[in-house]
């Protein structure tokens, strides 16, 4: 085999000729001008013109290099001539009929006693690797914009509990800033409370793989803040270890509004009123415990019916079309209703019903808060019974005390009026033995 020192040109082509890439010598005279005096078959794919066209000039190439590039790549070649430092750079290429394609070129040059300098390199069609970097980093910014979008703390978690890395921008829900906690392991920095729900929820990615609902609490700068975990696992090992990607959603307004729901469901729920919730066929979505203790229902026989079920049959039906007419129009409804129990004893409900609206101001559904008022209306009718079987007996009285007063005033004797406050003293007997028998009488049991 011949030594690279008595390598020839058959022998040059007969070794390159298979190579897609461009093998080179790039040569500058004394003058300042180009050539390409050897050069592979593969300058045809590179830069579109055969090894012969350029061996006198290197205008071919220049030609086809992108008008925005040409420049920068003269100025790098000479910069690469005068300090003979290696050229390397990357250009866009236009070949007549083909796509654009970037090609990437490194060559070391070595100066000659006659003053011209050769340069000894290759050039490669990079056009894949380029298009593939530009998509991995159009991947990367499409994923960090994701990542600023969400504004939850996300982080890189090893099984060893370190974390790795932070990936959100949102800091002041930390606790700790991030160069305190990168590298550290994490129930070093949070509460053992909270460290050890995260755990549960690495165990939980480990036997179901991914975890969500975890919630944790920390005491922070802003005051108490609650969290909700959502964790999976990297598929990647890392040095044979496994990692988590970590999602800590504040849930802290969320947590607030549960417990006021939560509030506001024991307090209608331990109402001694009855609360009813319809849709707007009036069919029954919601009951309260006070609803069911008044009829003697139970929550499975009623959700979903209507509360006619309830009708005694006293209660007109104008007052009905009255009712849906008033709150079907936006207003509220109050009145009373004499309605039939399961055992279908009757019991007095003094009612009032309003529309309930969502956001856009539609009516979505009916609210009925209602009191049994049984006790209240027998004891008026009682009362009402009482007056009027009483009335006579006082009135009798009263109308002698009355009457003799007026006599009394009258010019008549000493002996007469002696008679007459006598009989006053027995009417006004008569008037106290009747006011006890009314106060008597309310005292007796409904």
């Amino acid at each position: 085999m011949p030594s690279s020192e008595n390598f020839t040109g058959d022998e040059f082509k007969k070794l390159s000729q298979h190579l897609p890439d461009l093998i080179f010598q790039f040569t500058r005279r004394p003058d300042g001008s180009y050539y390409v005096p050897v050069a592979s078959k593969g300058i045809e794919n590179i830069f579109g013109c055969k090894p012969e066209d350029v061996q006198e000039s290197f205008e071919p190439i220049v030609k086809v290099i992108h008008p925005d590039d040409q420049l920068k790549i003269l100025e790098a070649i000479e910069k690469s001539a005068n300090d003979l430092s290696d050229f390397a750079m990357e250009a866009r290429i236009c070949i007549p009929g083909r796509p654009m394609q970037w090609i990437f070129t490194r060559s070391t040059p070595e100066k000659h006693s006659d003053g011209t300098i050769t340069w000894y390199g290759f050039s490669a069609n990079i056009t894949k690797q380029k298009l593939d970097f530009e998509k991995i980093a159009a991947l990367f910014k499409k994923q960090d914009a994701i990542l600023k979008a969400i504004p939850d703390l996300i982080f890189e978690v090893g099984q060893d509990r370190t974390i790795h890395d932070y990936h959100s921008p949102v800091n002041d829900l930390l606790a700790a800033p991030p160069a305190l906690f990168i590298g550290k392991k994490y129930n070093e920095i949070i509460a053992n409370d909270a460290s050890e729900v995260l755990d549960n929820a690495i165990i939980e990615t480990n036997e179901k793989g991914y975890s969500i609902g975890h919630q944790y609490s920390l005491d922070l700068s802003k005051g108490l803040m609650w969290f909700e975990l959502s964790v999976a696992p990297i598929q990647e090992e890392f040095n044979n270890e496994r990692r988590y990607i970590v999602l800590s959603k504040n849930i802290t307004e969320r947590k607030k509004k549960e417990d006021q729901l939560q509030q506001l469901n024991h307090a209608v729920e331990q109402s001694t009123s009855s609360i009813v919730i319809t849709n707007l066929e009036g069919n029954l979505e919601y009951v309260n415990h006070q609803f069911l203790k008044t009829t003697d229902y139970t929550y499975e026989e009623v959700i979903g019916n209507n509360p006619r079920m309830l009708n005694s049959g006293y209660t007109k039906k104008e007052d009905y079309k009255d009712m849906w007419d008033t709150i079907k129009s936006g207003g509220t409804w109050h009145g009373e209703f004499l309605n039939k129990k399961k055992n279908g004893h009757l019991f007095w409900e003094e009612v009032t019903i309003s529309p309930v609206r969502n956001d856009k101001g539609q009516i979505i559904n009916f609210l009925a808060i209602k009191n049994d008022i049984t006790k209240q209306k027998k004891t008026s009718e009682k009362l009402r019974k009482i007056a009027w079987d009483q009335s006579h007996q006082v009135r009798g009285p009263l109308t002698d005390i009355l009457g003799i007063i007026n006599v009394i005033k009258l010019d008549i004797s000493i002996q007469e009026k002696v008679e007459l406050l006598s009989h006053l003293e027995k009417a006004a007997n008569q008037l106290d033995l009747a006011i006890h028998k009314v106060i008597d009488e309310t005292k007796k049991p409904l």
